[in-house]
């Protein structure tokens, strides 16, 4: 009987609750819905954000959370602007970006023109390309430094088979080292820029090749006039996600040559590592990680402007 008596009460107290819900405004239902997840965004994003804006501001050190924070003003923003070393490895940064980009926009616009071809196996060949993009970014640093080993890894044999360079390291060369974390980004990440043509060049209705076959152009020309302009926002968007995410690649490199020899692959994102948790810097790199946030939000927002120019036109 008690439990019976259990089973009304809910069963009264939920027709109240739908009650009240169906008399709310549709204003009042949508703030229902959406408050939890505002609330867990202000506590996961926003709270962080201005408790690291506040820190920037500071001498704060989190190996020491009993030392009274003091004021310091804009003092780690001018020594971070004025620092050559900042601008050594956001130089490193700007180089890993540019050809990451150019490389796998080109690698994964080629290979979104073949596998768009349906030949036999190219459902399997597909599926065989994505693979590098489903793993780890810190399981493929580790993963290539055995492969970029001098004695044992596969990378001299497959060099030294074309020209035979002799023993040679990529990861431990000043010259080499910057282009291996550019070849392990692009190995990993160019199929996703593949996809994203992909699904542009899907998107393309087969009637404007067979009219543009009927005004006799060439393939060549149903590329310039058809195909590129189809692909290129889908290609445009990889880019800016890719830009995004190599602006603040950090696990991958970390892994495979941790910024060195030397500093030579010493990307932003790895310096703010080693200055937060090696030398417990909070501080300062509070300010250095307020500096990437506005220049990843400020470049991210102007070449979204370009991008929905691009598409009026």
């Amino acid at each position: 009987m008690k439990s019976i008596k259990k089973v009304n009460l809910i069963g009264i107290m939920v027709n109240q609750i739908n009650k009240k819900i169906l008399n709310m405004s549709d204003r009042s239902i949508a703030w229902l819905f959406t408050l939890p997840t505002l609330i867990l965004l202000i506590f996961i994003n926003i709270y962080p954000l201005i408790w690291s804006i506040y820190l920037s501001f500071t001498n704060f050190k989190a190996n020491r959370p009993g030392v009274p924070i003091e004021w310091v003003g804009t003092k780690w923003y001018k020594k971070i602007l004025l620092s050559e070393d900042v601008w050594a490895n956001m130089q490193v940064t700007a180089h890993f970006l540019l050809w990451t980009i150019v490389l796998q926009a080109l690698l994964g616009l080629s290979l979104a023109l073949l596998l768009n071809r349906k030949f036999k196996g190219h459902e399997l060949m597909t599926t065989v390309v994505v693979l590098p993009m489903m793993l780890s970014p810190a399981v493929v640093g580790v993963f290539w430094t055995y492969i970029y080993q001098p004695q044992t890894g596969i990378f001299n044999y497959i060099v030294n088979f074309f020209k035979d360079f002799g023993e040679f390291t990529m990861i431990g060369d000043f010259i080499l080292a910057p282009w291996s974390i550019v070849i392990v980004d692009t190995w990993m990440w160019t199929p996703f820029v593949m996809l994203m043509c992909l699904a542009g060049l899907r998107s393309i209705p087969d009637y404007l090749y067979e009219a543009a076959e009927v005004d006799r152009a060439s393939k060549w020309q149903q590329f310039i006039h058809i195909t590129l302009p189809s692909v290129l926002p889908f290609l445009m968007l990889a880019v800016l996600f890719r830009g995004i995410e190599n602006f603040k690649m950090f696990d991958m490199v970390n892994e495979l040559t941790g910024g060195g020899p030397g500093s030579i692959t010493e990307l932003a994102s790895i310096h703010l590592k080693r200055a937060a948790f090696e030398k417990w810097r909070t501080g300062y790199s509070s300010a250095f990680a307020v500096i990437l946030f506005v220049t990843i939000f400020g470049a991210g927002n102007i070449y979204v402007k370009f991008l929905n120019k691009l598409k009026e036109k």
